[in-house]
């Protein structure tokens, strides 16, 4: 055979190898933290590492759960030390840290700052006859398995002894909804929310103070892939250990895929102009 038939024929069966290469199994839920982050790391891993990546949509306790025994490869919103730390006590031993990915994270309820403060500053407020009577005892949450901020507000209740109050399992949207009805008629809400999200870029909220810390405190996004990730694709492996991003990086991916609905568009556009971290991400 000619060496310029071998070549061509090498590099066919390249190209088929990197298109039949196994795909990545990454975790997601649908919450506009992980659904940014998760996309920013996507493209990179298949722009530049010809890495094949496939979302798995799962809730946070069946991520846990299938990271440890392998069914999937890797998640990239873990919540410590408090948000996810029932998670991670059960499932440490079975997972591999890839490192944390952004630090600041926060969960809580907030309420619009057209609520006077000096009527609601603090989670405590809340048991006020007056301000309970005009939030209909109601705590607007997203979905029970979207991770571990319902469990939080469940135990927020009984901690704070919010007896008669309704912590409402919706979805993110729906929460978004009701927050953003609440702001058209300017009513009463108080909302199960976090940072990272573009929801701050939109209203103008603030978080109720938390004295017990039942909601607890600035929170560390980590990455956890199964025993066998590092072995099953080493180069990725590599990438995640080197993926970083800040606060304000992730809340501008979630504010274009909001804007757009086009979560990957929003992610190509972020990483084209940040050259600079995708060359620290794919450092050797």
């Amino acid at each position: 055979m000619a060496a310029s038939s071998l070549t061509a024929l090498t590099l066919g069966l390249a190209s088929v190898s990197a298109i039949a290469a196994e795909p990545i199994k990454m975790a997601v839920t649908n919450l506009a933290d992980v659904l940014a982050v998760a996309n920013v790391a996507k493209y990179v891993l298949e722009r530049d590492l010809h890495q094949p990546v496939s979302f798995v949509q799962a809730d946070i306790g069946i991520q846990y759960q299938s990271i440890a025994r392998g069914d999937l490869d890797i998640m990239v919103g873990g919540w410590l030390p408090v948000a996810h730390a029932a998670y991670y006590a059960k499932y440490k031993n079975d997972m591999e840290d890839t490192g944390i990915i952004y630090s600041g994270a926060k969960n809580g309820w907030a309420v619009p700052d057209y609520i006077p403060e000096n009527e609601v500053a603090t989670i405590d407020d809340l048991n006020k006859p007056e301000v309970k009577s005009k939030l209909n005892a109601t705590i607007t949450g997203i979905e029970p398995g979207g991770g571990g901020l319902m469990l939080a507000s469940n135990k927020a209740l009984k901690d704070y002894d919010l007896n008669g109050y309704n912590l409402l399992a919706s979805s993110e949207a729906g929460m978004l909804a009701s927050v953003s009805r609440a702001y058209q008629s300017k009513s009463w809400i108080v909302a199960t929310v976090w940072n990272p999200h573009w929801l701050w870029q939109k209203w103008k909220m603030r978080y109720l103070k938390d004295p017990k810390g039942t909601l607890g405190v600035d929170e560390q996004v980590h990455g956890f892939a199964s025993k066998q990730f590092a072995t099953k694709f080493p180069r990725s492996d590599v990438f995640f250990h080197h993926f970083k991003m800040t606060l304000a990086d992730v809340e501008s991916v979630e504010l274009e895929g909001n804007t757009t609905n086009d979560w990957a568009e929003a992610a190509k556009k972020f990483v084209d102009a940040h050259p600079e971290k995708v060359k620290a991400w794919l450092a050797q």
